[in-house]
């Protein structure tokens, strides 16, 4: 049954890519939509239903809809305007910009919201070198301070505590591990785990990185470098097969200027842009 089945599915693809193939309009929008990378079958089933329909020669509504498809399938997360006392811990890839991130969060909880709120920042970076004085950095600039875990667990007088961690090593998801289950048994805050993700990687090393973490009760996903790319592809792919929410996207360097709430419109405004430049 389930070979029958998977026989059908691509039964289906084919017949849906040879519809699109027919229809100049349908296979114009099939191919800017390709071109951006994605999904071939996705696209081609997708439009199919319009083949036979006054519809099928309207490439705006066409193209319209696809991004309404797109839209359906990508999750962004609000900023609560009241945020409970939490340990926000953030992890990813060596490289990706954890600790300039756990900067601009901490600025943002601290002076850009309707609410002031204590925050503090902690380092479980023990392997990269120069990690600890970035955040002193922070630290200094923005009057958060740097505490140990085991003073927060003793003091808890404040309402966020950042949390910096190691990049992608065996030894970080056990170190990890530790982490989480240190903060279950000592303390009553609300963990929270996002897993930072660059908008120049490859759909392809994202899901890598997500199976690394797949132990973890990842709650959003947070994209920096959205500066340094005008190909959103990959980040939609990704999304597309991993459906958690989005909670922030880093879209530059100033601090924290160029940290934003996520949302659709913007993404799927960057993702269009790059079509109508090239």
């Amino acid at each position: 049954i389930r070979a029958f089945r998977k026989e059908m599915l691509l039964m289906h693809g084919v017949l849906a890519s040879d519809m699109v193939e027919e229809h100049t309009v349908l296979k114009e929008v099939a191919d800017l939509f390709k071109a951006k990378g994605l999904d071939k079958v996705w696209i081609d089933k997708s439009l199919a239903i319009f083949v036979g329909t006054k519809m099928e020669n309207d490439k705006e509504m066409l193209i319209s809809y696809l991004l309404e498809e797109l839209d359906t399938l990508i999750v962004t997360q609000d900023e609560s305007n009241d945020i409970k006392k939490k340990v926000h811990i953030i992890i990813g890839s060596t490289g990706v910009g954890k600790t300039t991130l756990v900067g601009k969060l901490g600025a943002r909880y601290t002076y850009l919201l309707d609410k002031t709120y204590r925050v503090a920042f902690c380092n479980y970076d023990r392997f990269k070198l120069g990690a600890i004085e970035q955040l002193k950095h922070y630290s200094d600039v923005m009057d958060i301070p740097i505490i140990e875990l085991e003073s927060f667990i003793q003091e808890s007088e404040y309402d966020i505590l950042l949390i910096d961690t190691a990049g992608t090593r065996g030894e970080t998801v056990e170190e990890l591990s530790k982490l989480i289950k240190f903060l279950e048994e000592n303390s009553d805050y609300k963990i929270e785990i996002s897993l930072v993700l660059s908008a120049t990687a490859k759909e392809r090393d994202m899901s890598h990185l997500m199976e690394k973490f797949s132990d973890f009760p990842i709650d959003s996903f947070i994209f920096t470098k959205l500066d340094e790319t005008e190909d959103m592809s990959d980040i939609i792919k990704f999304l597309m097969h991993h459906r958690k929410p989005i909670s922030y996207l880093s879209i530059g360097q100033e601090i924290p200027e160029d940290l934003m709430v996520a949302n659709n419109e913007y993404i799927l405004e960057k993702f269009m842009l790059k079509s109508e430049n090239e």
